[in-house]
């Protein structure tokens, strides 16, 4: 859909959904906005009134006591308005935008958990996902704020004609007419800005483009060993000319309009003025108050009205970005939880499994045709090159992706019969692309909030992940804090240690099902080899499915399936495979020779 041009009623359909979850949130932001703009609206109409009695009264000597009665209330009346403009402004919208922000982000972050993961592997999709974050809060109080300054124009405007055609009918028609040739100059000047934009922001991001590629460290040794410089110093003076033909392109336009922004209403003033003169010298229709007011309101009128077609406008704008936020909330997931409670592992069974996903336009095959079964207890080795579909096969497993075709059997029943929670807890996982979270040590390995009841179950996980001697030297023991996000004092791990952390995660879990996807790919051979012997002293009772491509992990597997492009090649022990002398045992012998290279290189 071409965003720009989106129909009215979408747009105030969606500023009226994004209004709905606001009110949702925090209904006193809403009530109160409007409350605000209709004090701020009437206090403009009560100003002018206030001038003009002030000054009719001085001009027909109503008396001390009355003007001091007049300015009292006056006065009490400004010191109530600022009373709560201040509260308003420096107490109230601080907290409620605040509460807005946590209380939009949460539903847009448990929409994000909620979604397939196939999702996050759309660029598209989660582009549109992180926009969603970063513009949601900004879009919905710049909506509140547009709303409450559209009640304070109407409001102001309308009272404050109101007022002036009390005073006279003449100079109230000669105010209006003006506002509304200001507010077609407006309409005009806008929409011709917004071709501007449009055309100027294609440039201007291939500024921001050139500007990037300098600052980035990333790019820094290739701009150093090639002749990119001059290429995009070369593009870069090009994009500015074209930015110069661009404003040379609009520049008559916007000239004539803003001369007529000036002329027009001068010529209006002009003529109000006049009339003003005439009525008070020669006809005296016209007091002094109401040459006050009107003088006031020439300009407040004109400029409310300006303001408020202004503000009318940014509802198309804002509608526009909404329409991608509701797109993403109303994101229904693809896999569906079943009905069934996952019961302890007895066996599982995968026939016919393929998936595949789009690459360009043409389908990959991840897995294709994959048969196997394990049966509680044994220690899987799933093995094979980068990009076999290792990784894959285990999300299957656990539903963070639904195949293609074939199926996938827990104890007999088909996993798609299962709740997803109820099917998930009973599988623990350490993927390669494991994620430390900012958080303690203990949040860390229970996977969530921390209870200290659970202190020594945490400290068994990372003890049989072999992190125990690196807890001893931490001061705060499990409540010491991981990462510098949230606590400058925070512990950095190295990539080894991290990994340990995550591997406690699954120990801690007590699942029947662990998969460990290479489990010591950040370990050097000494801390791998004490990791393999704590999981399997560990695991010895569970079900385990190794995933590696280092094959030192898969010796003493009850079976080793060997993954080759999607496709399970062979399948047997250890031993077995090597008699067979095939990938199996070719993938083997060649990271044997290396490792043997590697220790005549040591010594």
């Amino acid at each position: 859909m071409d965003n720009k041009k989106i129909p009215p009623k979408n747009a105030i359909r969606n500023n009226l959904w994004m209004m709905k979850q606001i009110y949702a949130s925090t209904p006193s932001y809403i009530i109160l906005t409007v409350v605000f703009g209709v004090l701020l609206g009437v206090g403009d109409s009560v100003a002018a009134l206030y001038s003009k009695t002030l000054l009719d009264y001085l001009s027909l000597d109503f008396g001390f006591d009355a003007i001091l009665n007049l300015i009292l209330f006056y006065a009490a009346y400004l010191l109530i308005i600022y009373i709560f403009n201040n509260w308003y402004s420096q107490v109230f919208l601080p907290y409620i935008r605040e509460r807005l922000h946590i209380r939009l982000h949460i539903k847009l972050f448990r929409q994000g958990v909620n979604l397939d993961l196939e999702r996050y592997d759309d660029p598209e999709f989660y582009n549109d996902y992180i926009w969603a974050m970063d513009e949601t809060y900004q879009r919905s109080t710049r909506l509140v704020e547009d709303t409450s300054r559209i009640i304070n124009r109407i409001i102001g405007s309308f009272t404050l004609v109101l007022v002036l055609f009390t005073i006279d009918t003449t100079i109230a028609l000669v105010i209006l007419f003006a506002s509304i040739l200001r507010i077609i100059i407006v309409i005009f000047d806008n929409k011709l800005n917004r071709k501007f934009f449009e055309e100027n922001n294609i440039l201007r991001r291939k500024d921001e483009y050139i500007k990037r590629v300098h600052l980035l460290p990333d790019y820094a040794k290739d701009l150093r060993i090639s002749r990119v410089p001059e290429l995009l110093s070369k593009e870069y003076d090009t994009n500015n000319l074209d930015k110069n033909d661009l404003v040379n392109k609009y520049a008559p336009k916007r000239i004539l309009l803003r001369f007529l922004s000036v002329a027009l209403p001068s010529v209006a003033e002009i003529l109000i003025y006049v009339l003003m003169v005439y009525k008070i010298v020669v006809t005296g229709t016209l007091t002094l108050g109401g040459l006050a007011v009107a003088i006031n309101s020439v300009w407040k009128v004109a400029w409310f009205f300006r303001d408020l077609v202004t503000r009318v406008m940014h509802f198309h704008e804002h509608g526009i970005f909404i329409e991608k936020i509701i797109a993403f909330v109303n994101c229904k997931p693809k896999i569906k939880s079943g009905e069934l409670d996952a019961m302890k592992l007895q066996n599982l069974e995968i026939k016919n499994l393929s998936f595949a996903y789009m690459d360009k336009g043409e389908k990959v095959y991840a897995l294709k045709n994959v048969d196997l079964k394990i049966k509680a207890g044994e220690k899987i080795a799933i093995v094979g090159y980068n990009g076999a579909g290792k990784t894959t096969l285990t999300k299957l497993m656990m539903r963070l992706y639904d195949a293609e075709s074939g199926v996938i059997e827990y104890n007999g029943t088909d996993i798609k019969k299962f709740k997803l929670d109820s099917l998930r807890n009973r599988v623990a996982a350490v993927f390669q692309d494991y994620r430390i979270f900012a958080g303690t040590i203990a949040e860390n390995v229970v996977g969530g909030e921390y209870d200290n009841k659970d202190n020594a179950k945490v400290l068994d996980a990372l003890e049989k992940s072999v992190f125990k001697e690196r807890l001893l030297k931490m001061k705060n023991g499990v409540n010491t804090i991981l990462t510098r996000e949230f606590d400058d004092e925070g512990v950095e791990l190295s990539g080894g240690e991290q990994q340990k952390v995550a591997i406690a995660r699954a120990f801690y879990k007590d699942a029947d099902l662990i998969i460990l996807d290479e489990p010591s790919s950040a370990l050097d051979p000494d801390a791998e080899y004490e990791l393999n012997r704590a999981i399997s002293g560990y695991a010895k009772d569970k079900t385990v499915i190794f995933i590696s491509h280092r094959l030192s992990t898969t010796r003493h597997a009850d079976r080793i399936y060997m993954f080759v492009k999607g496709e399970i090649k062979e399948c047997g022990t250890h031993e077995e495979l090597i008699r067979k002398n095939g990938e199996y045992a070719y993938m083997f012998n060649l990271q044997a020779e290396k490792y043997r290279s590697e220790n005549e290189d040591k010594q």
